[in-house]
């Protein structure tokens, strides 16, 4: 699966072998050759002899965007409306507690269902999300430096 390269904010899927450590929030990880930082983790599955975690991810090689978290230091929640003909029901998996939504261009995280009901043959589902945020430009530019550092064993005297 390719990286969309027209979002910032994206969820990875990481499969690691049951009893070894998975990434942890704040870690930068290489996904095709791209650098990822760990802003969360969305969802986790056993599956057998191995967990699979869906992380969110922002990448760290688009500096295009305005540092949100402090020029709005609104966290509020929002509420979501989702509406699923019969024949989508089989999308309700990518609409989970713990997933990202972009909504009007802005990026989301399901927090909790408030609702759920039908109307007619179309499952009408209330959702409670908070927004994400990247992190500063001038972090995550730092973060990219510090990473491409270790990758290449440099020392800065």
């Amino acid at each position: 699966m390719g990286i969309a390269s027209d979002r910032l904010i994206i969820t990875v899927i990481s499969r690691f072998n049951l009893f070894r450590q998975p990434h942890k929030i704040g870690d930068v990880i290489e996904v095709q050759g791209e650098p990822l930082l760990i802003l969360g983790i969305e969802n986790f599955f056993i599956r057998h002899n191995r967990i699979d975690v869906n992380y969110t991810c922002q990448r760290l090689t688009s500096l295009d965007y305005v540092s949100k978290a402090k020029a709005y230091k609104q966290t509020s929640e929002i509420e979501l409306v989702v509406n699923l003909p019969h024949a989508k029901w089989d999308k309700v998996d990518g609409i989970r507690p713990g997933t990202i939504q972009y909504v009007q261009g802005e990026c989301y995280k399901i927090t909790e269902f408030s609702g759920l009901s039908l109307k007619g043959t179309d499952l009408h589902i209330d959702l409670i999300a908070r927004p994400i945020y990247p992190v500063d430009r001038k972090e995550a530019r730092a973060k990219l430096f510090d990473e491409r550092r270790k990758k290449l064993q440099l020392e800065i005297l």
